[in-house]
């Protein structure tokens, strides 16, 4: 068993479950070995890196981050599960939550590296927040000597210290901001939801303004969203100056890794582990991001809209015989067979 292996099991399996059992009855492996396998793999963002040619060339990318909760509602012994509100849902659950960061150039992504968040009661003096986790990662990335355009971030990483960490590293950012927020403009105070210069008119889709918060300036863009329930305005900061429809752009840059965890939740097996060892369910989360990289591979060279229709065309060539010289055009990750 190896990752490549393990992972294209996961795309190939039509059970609803895509357990250990379920991979090993996929790849023919027993499931010893299959679980053999989770406990001594061993990659990092390092791994991937050979494939990003593949997807992107020469693309100018951006780095995405969000977090996710695999719910474990009845397994309060596995490692590292507390409970904890799932943003997906609204709801609170017993559940595991995972900070992931991917580079992107807005159509396609890489999931490249995650971590695990753990409850404070757990860790103790080692907790670490999600924005620090965010950092974490961030460092991580950073080092490996990519051209990053653009860090993009949701709400919930809009925090003075998180954004002081990205600017002191003189890293773009764009990350979603409060529309509460207190800004200094023209040397009065506003939040950016009353300030008139944000207010968008019919034929506007974006604005921007610089203003103080913090003590620093920064750009504060003002989006307009329509979605089910109507339009809707939203705020960005930004470290740097651009026209309106570069920030928007690339704040929409930020579903591809939205589209990642729905896909890999709902075909892919990410929230399938029943481990309750945090190094077998991580690694069978590896295993997953994996999988989405040959999805993404398959849905370029196809000019295919969507990873649900990858994921079929996968299966469809493997019925004819024909996956296994398809990947062979793809650089997998020989290093861990």
């Amino acid at each position: 068993m190896n990752i490549q292996k393990y992972s294209i099991s996961l795309l190939l399996s039509f059970e609803r479950n895509k357990t250990t059992s379920a991979v090993s009855r996929e790849s023919g492996e027993s499931q010893s070995t299959t679980s053999r396998f989770l406990n001594k793999l061993s990659v990092d963002a390092s791994d991937f890196l050979f494939q990003v040619k593949e997807i992107f060339g020469n693309k100018a990318l951006n780095v995405v981050t969000d977090d996710f909760v695999i719910p474990r509602r009845y397994a309060e012994e596995t490692e590292g599960a507390s409970s904890m509100k799932d943003q997906s849902t609204k709801t609170f659950t017993n559940g595991v939550k995972i900070v992931a960061s991917g580079l992107t150039d807005g159509k396609y992504i890489l999931p490249l590296d995650f971590e695990q968040w753990i409850a404070q009661f757990i860790m103790g003096k080692d907790y670490l927040t999600t924005t620090q986790i965010a950092e974490k990662l961030i460092t991580r990335i950073t080092a490996l000597g990519l051209t990053i355009r653009f860090f993009v971030f949701d709400g919930l990483y809009f925090s003075e210290s998180f954004i002081k960490f990205l600017d002191d590293k003189k890293l773009k950012f764009i990350i979603k901001a409060k529309t509460t927020t207190k800004v200094i403009f023209k040397g009065k105070q506003t939040q950016l939801k009353d300030c008139p210069e944000l207010h968008l008119n019919a034929n506007q889709d974006q604005k921007k303004i610089k203003a103080t918060w913090c003590g620093r300036e920064w750009w504060f863009i003002a989006v307009r969203r329509m979605s089910k329930h109507g339009e809707k305005i939203i705020y960005l900061i930004a470290n740097f100056s651009a026209k309106s429809k570069v920030y928007t752009r690339a704040y929409d840059s930020r579903w591809t890794i939205e589209k990642f965890i729905r896909t890999g939740k709902q075909h892919l097996g990410l929230r399938d582990s029943g481990s309750q060892q945090a190094k077998v369910y991580l690694n069978h989360i590896r295993c997953v991001f994996f999988a989405y990289t040959i999805v993404q591979f398959v849905m370029k060279k196809f000019r295919l809209k969507s990873a649900e229709d990858a994921i079929r065309e996968t299966q469809a060539l493997y019925r004819e015989n024909k996956f296994i010289q398809l990947t062979q055009q793809f650089s997998l990750l020989h290093n861990h067979a």
